[in-house]
């Protein structure tokens, strides 16, 4: 064991050089409070620890307090928080991988959620037999913010007690599905506050930096709009960005068990700026919309628990995301749809509001009272539809 004094906060070691980390009391010490200066030092502490780990590797932070479960996602923790926060997870297996790691060492993680106990129903076999063992479970993909939009300014994608909220309604389906979800596709261009009306990851280009990541996969890809500086540009290629990569390496290997894509991001820059709460579905790319039927029937599901809310005022819009966007090239969830037939592909666009407003008759901050009583109705509204429409056999 070798003992070497260095800056922690800016280390002499390779990149890629370590298995692990360990933090026994370093950053107890470099976090006294919640002020700018601590955080940009903390930004940087974990910075290097990124940069001095191998892709996939493990850090293990030692510290009195727990202010894991509290705040915001910090994209240099990120699966560090994640083991902790996913641990209790009622009925729940839980693994947390890194599939790849941005050109700023951000790694991109997916958790893996299964349900722990197999069911005590038997499933109908054929006509006239059952079987006690439940058959293999299809998946629901949901991808987290791709587009860095007002990500930050929607609690339950950027705050971590909002988020778990928002996690339980999705796990509240385990036994229908396993869920996949990768909770910040985009750490590169979220983590950075200093930008503002940014959409785009960090990546080195010709004028500007950054790639739209949702608008860089390999279907009807549009090589039209070449200015990087655009908050839309695609990429210099399909797939030339290594997060819209390492999604379609998840959507390749997992294509025969995926039921449904859902990419889910902030809608709007602004709280300011409203647009709406909506679920879009394909295409982008054209304005003919074929085989849409499925997403009819969920729009009036969706319809019909909208009115059953407690927001009276609200209400969820359903449409293709050429009809939202108008003519949009290099979708994820176009390339979902179209390149490997997954039966349901859709985007669920989240409204922000502002923090400091309460609900109308209620002691709840609006965004709460927006994820209860709309987004928890249409998660259950639509995976309820999925399965339903995909287990006609089932007892």
């Amino acid at each position: 064991m070798k003992f070497i004094c260095m800056d922690a906060l800016n280390t002499s070691f390779q990149n890629d050089e370590f298995n692990v980390v360990l933090d026994k009391g370093t950053l107890d010490a470099l976090m006294p409070d919640d002020t700018k200066e601590t955080n940009d030092t903390m930004d940087k502490y974990f910075s290097d620890h990124k940069r001095v780990l191998k892709l996939g590797a493990h850090k293990q932070v030692k510290i009195q307090s727990d202010p894991v479960m509290f705040g915001d996602f910090n994209q240099y923790s990120m699966k560090n928080d994640l083991e902790i926060m996913l641990r209790d997870i009622d009925e729940a297996n839980v693994t947390v991988e890194v599939i790849t790691r941005t050109v700023e060492y951000n790694d991109i993680v997916i958790c893996k959620i299964t349900q722990s106990k197999l069911q005590s129903r038997y499933f109908r076999a054929n006509e006239d037999k059952y079987m006690d063992e439940e058959p293999e479970k299809k998946i629901i993909f949901i991808v987290h913010g791709l587009s860095a939009m007002g990500f930050t300014r929607v609690p339950c994608l950027n705050e971590k007690k909002s988020f778990m909220k928002l996690l339980k309604y999705y796990t509240a389906h385990l036994d229908k599905f396993d869920i996949f979800l990768i909770p910040m596709a985009n750490p590169d261009g979220i983590g950075d506050e200093t930008l503002e009306n940014w959409n785009k990851n960090k990546s080195p280009q010709s004028a500007c930096l950054g790639v739209a990541l949702d608008r860089n996969f390999d279907v009807s890809w549009n090589a039209s709009n070449s200015n990087s500086c655009n908050q839309q540009y695609p990429g210099p290629s399909p797939f030339s960005e290594l997060e819209s990569r390492a999604i379609g390496d998840v959507l390749h290997y997992y294509s025969h068990k995926i039921i449904a894509y859902i990419h889910v991001h902030g809608g709007t820059y602004d709280p300011n700026i409203f647009k709406g709460d909506a679920v879009l579905y394909p295409k982008g790319f054209t304005e003919v919309a074929t085989e849409d039927d499925k997403y009819i029937d969920i729009k009036g599901e969706i319809d019909e628990a909208i009115r059953n809310a407690g927001f009276k005022v609200m209400s969820v819009s359903m449409e293709t995301l050429y009809n939202w966007y108008g003519k949009v090239h290099g979708s994820s969830v176009d390339f979902a749809s179209t390149i490997y037939g997954v039966p349901y592909a859709m985007e669920f666009v989240m409204q922000p509001y502002e923090d400091n407003k309460r609900a109308e008759h209620s002691d709840e901050k609006i965004s709460d009272n927006v994820l209860t009583e709309i987004w928890k109705r249409v998660i259950d509204v639509v995976f309820t539809n999925i399965y339903k429409n995909t287990h006609t056999n089932d007892v």
